[in-house]
């Protein structure tokens, strides 16, 4: 089921004022609860020389996936698979993506797929390839997310719609990842309304940045919905004052390659409304300079803020 159609703005003042009270006057607590020093640690901790460039498949592959699951069962997320987080790629030897749940109240049998991937490039020439941009970043900002979520769930302030946290391996490996999660959904795909994802998410000096206050918004404009007003919506109404950028990569001339470069797609071309977060291509990408301390963290942070308010709201939007 697709979001409805575009809202204008004042009908999405309406909704939060009155639809979500109660979940409003807390919510700015709990994006709060996103924080810069645990972004830094979880992209430090994956991008470090120890897990070899977390390659599909490998040990350190599979150290990044235990990790990323530890965090789901530390914030209380439901696994997918009965008692476990871990969706085995069958066309892979030994990849797995790790997948986690919050289930909805009103109308728990819509679903939406917020996610990251957390393979890289590996070990390669003699040099770790850490990925710390591509994509620690967006796994920090989708365990930050899962954190301040799980926290809501705990204390009686749930979704409405159920929240899948899909963090996706061997998207280096043309995307296999996400599409054998599209080819084997834990919920039918006519249920899930929108998928979220951030790959790339830390830098702040990729084109076309004016400033590091920015945020590059990729997708939005590809199947009818209301998901750029909302983001439009949620830039305004919490102040966030993102440079949010929808026309760069969305050009004649980027925009069937960048709709197309990330796991987003594989939802994308079944008609799933999408949204893809990103910073933008840099001089490190895919170069072993790709480590922890080039990123900018208070950016980050505002950055995985920003997609949490977003996720809230999409969540709720019925």
């Amino acid at each position: 089921m697709n979001l409805k159609p575009f809202l204008p703005l004042s009908i999405l003042i309406f909704f939060s004022a009155i639809g979500l009270k109660a979940q409003e006057a807390q919510l700015e607590n709990y994006a709060a609860s996103i924080l810069q020093y645990e972004l830094r640690q979880h992209v430090k901790i994956l991008a470090s020389d120890s897990l070899q460039g977390r390659e599909a498949g490998t040990p350190g592959g599979w150290m990044a996936g235990d990790y990323i699951a530890s965090y789901f069962e530390k914030y209380k997320l439901k696994p997918a698979f009965g008692n476990t987080y871990f969706q085995y790629i069958d066309t892979l030897s030994d990849a797995r993506n790790v997948v986690g749940i919050i289930e909805g109240t009103d109308a728990k049998q819509e679903a939406i797929v917020i996610g990251a991937h957390y393979d890289h490039h590996g070990f390669y020439h003699y040099a770790v390839y850490g990925g710390a941009d591509d994509n620690a970043s967006g796994v920090a900002a989708l365990l930050s997310i899962a954190k301040a979520m799980s926290a809501m769930q705990q204390e009686r302030y749930r979704p409405k719609r159920t929240v899948i946290f899909i963090a996706y391996d061997s998207k280096e490996l043309s995307m296999k990842g996400s599409q054998f999660y599209v080819d084997n959904p834990v919920v039918p795909l006519k249920q899930i309304v929108a998928c979220l994802n951030m790959d790339m998410l830390g830098r702040i000096d990729a084109l076309p940045a004016k400033d590091t206050n920015y945020l590059l918004i990729v997708g939005a404009d590809k199947h009818k919905s209301n998901l750029k007003a909302i983001t439009d919506f949620v830039n305004f109404n919490k102040k966030m004052n993102l440079d949010i950028d929808y026309t760069f990569y969305n050009s004649k001339v980027f925009s069937d390659m960048f709709y197309r470069i990330s796991d987003q797609y594989n939802f994308g071309k079944h008609k799933i409304p999408v949204l893809y977060f990103t910073s933008g291509m840099h001089d490190d990408l895919w170069k072993p300079g790709d480590k922890y301390d080039r990123l900018s963290y208070p950016v980050l942070q505002k950055r995985a803020q920003f997609i949490f308010y977003t996720l809230w709201w999409v969540a709720n939007d019925v």
